[in-house]
C-alpha cells in the first residue's frame, strides 16, 4: 500500500521500487509526524467556517494562534518522546541518529509556533484604538491574579492562563539554552530535564482553559492522548530513567594510548554480554572516575569488535574534553553500557557487494564489520583515509589478515599527507568496477561524508546506495 502510494505521489519521477522503499523507510517517521499534527488541524477546520475564522485580519490571527497552539503542542509531545532511546524509533526513523535529528528539529518547530501562539492571539486586539488594542494585547500576554474567593471556573481559567504563561517562558527560555547556549555538558543535561516541568504546566493550559480544546470531546481526548505520551516519556527518561532504562555492567580490562591522539579500550561483560550486529554503537558512562578527571557523563561509540568477541573494543578520538581525559581511564574501572544502536550494518546488505569509505577514526564500525564477514560474503572494498601513515589503525587485521583469508575482501589505504590530496569519489571509481551497482557505507567527519555522498551522486550513484553513520558526540 505504502509503494502504491508513493508512485501515486511520485509518478512524473523516475525511481525504481527500491528507491520508493528507501525514500519510505527514511521518511516514515515524518509521514507520522505530519499526520498527528494535521489530524487536530483537520478536525478545527471542521468545526468553524472558513469564512468567519479569516474573515478579517483579527480573526485570522486568533485563528492561526489557536491553530499554531494546537500543532506546537503535539510537536512538544513528540519531542519529548524522541528523547527516548528505543529501538522501535529507531526502526521509525532509520537510525537512532535520525531520531536525535528529529527531535532537534522538531524542538526547534515546537519552540516557534509556540512562541507564536500567545502573539498571534494578543495581535487579535490590532484593529482596536491604539491604546486599547496595546491594553488587550498586553493583558493577553501578562499572568492574570488568582482570586479564590471567585466561583470554581474563575479560578480554573486563571490557572490555566498562568500556567500557559509559565509554560510558555519556561520553555522559550530551555529551548533558547539548548539550541544556543555554550554550557558544560553536564549543566546543559540538567537544565535540558526541565523541560518536562514545562510541558507539565502547559498540559494544565491545555485541559482546563476555556478553548475550543474544551469544546471538542474529540480534541479534548486527542490533547489528553499527546498530554498522556508527554508526560510518560518525561516519567520514563528524567525521573526513573535509572530504574526503567536497562544498562549492562562492564569492566574495562584494557587501556592503550595509539597514535593519532586515539585511545584503545577493552570492556569485559560483567553478567550476560549485549548482543550487537557489526556496525553499532553503544552508549557508555564510567563510573567512579571523577578522581581521574573523566566526568560521569553517557556518551555513544562505535564499536570496533566482532560480535561473537569477549565484550566491546573501542577505539575513541580526543574530540573534546570528555574523550580527551579517557587517556586517564583506569583498568578495573566500572562502565555501564546502554545499546547497541544503529543500522549502519553490512549485514542489511549481506548478498550485495559493497564499498566502505572510511575517513580517521570512521574506521571503528567498519573493523567490525571486517572482523566479522565471512569466506561467502561478496566482494567488500574498503577505503581508509588518514592523514598520516601511522594513524591507520589495526594494520595487521586489514592489510595482512582479512586479504589472506578472505578473497571477496580489498583493502586500498589512503594517505593524505602523502598524496597532498583527500580522498574523492573519482579516486575510488577508478580503482573498483561497477561502482554504480554497489551498496556505499561512509563513515567519518561530517564534512568528509557530506562531500563523499555529493561527489559520489555526481558520477550517478543513487542516494538510495548510499549508507553513512552521523552520530557523535564528543
Amino acid at each position: 500500500m505504502g509503494i502504491i502510494l508513493l508512485r501515486a505521489i511520485h509518478n512524473s519521477i523516475d525511481m525504481t521500487d527500491k528507491d520508493y522503499i528507501f525514500w519510505y523507510k527514511r521518511n516514515i517517521g515524518w509521514i507520522l509526524i505530519a499526520f498527528f499534527c494535521a489530524v487536530p488541524v483537520i478536525f478545527w477546520l471542521s468545526m468553524h467556517t472558513i469564512s468567519d475564522s479569516f474573515y478579517n485580519m483579527s480573526q485570522t490571527f486568533l485563528s492561526i494562534g489557536k491553530l499554531v497552539g494546537l500543532v506546537g503542542f503535539i510537536l512538544y509531545s513528540i519531542n519529548m518522546v524522541l528523547t527516548l532511546r528505543q529501538h522501535w524509533l529507531e526502526n521509525i526513523f532509520n537510525g537512532l541518529n535520525r531520531v536525535y535529528i528529529a527531535h532537534h528539529i522538531t524542538g526547534g518547530i515546537a519552540l516557534a509556533f509556540l512562541v507564536f501562539h500567545p502573539l498571534l492571539i494578543a495581535l487579535q486586539y490590532v484593529e482596536l484604538e491604539i491604546a486599547t488594542s496595546i491594553k488587550h494585547a498586553a493583558s493577553a500576554l501578562l499572568p492574570q491574579s488568582i482570586n479564590f474567593e471567585d466561583t470554581f471556573p474563575f479560578v480554573q481559567e486563571a490557572v490555566a492562563y498562568n500556567s500557559g504563561i509559565i509554560a510558555f517562558i519556561g520553555m522559550v527560555v530551555l529551548l533558547m539554552i539548548t539550541f544556543y547556549a555554550k554550557l558544560p555538558y553536564n549543566f546543559w543535561l540538567f537544565t535540558h530535564r526541565f523541560l518536562g516541568v514545562a510541558f507539565l504546566f502547559a498540559g494544565v493550559h491545555v485541559v482546563f482553559i476555556d478553548s475550543d480544546v474544551s469544546g471538542s470531546l474529540f480534541l479534548t481526548v486527542y490533547m489528553l492522548f499527546w498530554i498522556s505520551v508527554g508526560v510518560f516519556a518525561f516519567i520514563y527518561k528524567t525521573i526513573l530513567g535509572n530504574i526503567l532504562i536497562r544498562r549492562s555492567p562492564y569492566k574495562v580490562s584494557s587501556v592503550g594510548v595509539l597514535p593519532g591522539n586515539t585511545v584503545g579500550i577493552h570492556l569485559t561483560p560483567m553478567n550476560k554480554p549485549i548482543d550487537f550486529k557489526p556496525g553499532q554503537f553503544i552508549f557508555i558512562r564510567f563510573l567512579w572516575s571523577t578522581d581521574s578527571g573523566i566526568e560521569r557523563e553517557i556518551h555513544p561509540f562505535s564499536v570496533a569488535s566482532e560480535p561473537a568477541g569477549n565484550g566491546f573494543v573501542l577505539y575513541i578520538k580526543a574530540l573534546g574534553d570528555f574523550t580527551n581525559s579517557l587517556k586517564k581511564l583506569q583498568v578495573g574501572t566500572i562502565a555501564e553500557v546502554e545499546g547497541a544502536f544503529g543500522k549502519f550494518s553490512y549485514t542489511n546488505f549481506q548478498d550485495s557487494s559493497q564499498i566502505w569509505i572510511a575517513g580517521g577514526i570512521g574506521i571503528t564500525p567498519f573493523l567490525s564489520m571486517a572482523r566479522s564477514i565471512d569466506k561467502h560474503c561478496p566482494q567488500v572494498d574498503l577505503f581508509y583515509s588518514a592523514q598520516n601513515r601511522d594513524e591507520l589503525l589495526d594494520q595487521a587485521t586489514l592489510a595482512n589478515y582479512l586479504p589472506a583469508h578472505y578473497p571477496n575482501f580489498k583493502y586500498h589505504p589512503y594517505v593524505s599527507s602523502e598524496t597532498n590530496a583527500f580522498l574523492s569519489a573519482r579516486y575510488i571509481a577508478d580503482n573498483i568496477e561497477d561502482i554504480l551497482h554497489k551498496e556505499i557505507f561512509i563513515c567519518g567527519p561530517p564534512a568528509m561524508m557530506k562531500a563523499m555522498r555529493s561527489q559520489l551522486k555526481g558520477l550517478g550513484v543513487k542516494n538510495s546506495k548510499i549508507h553513512t553513520e552521523e552520530f557523535s558526540m564528543s
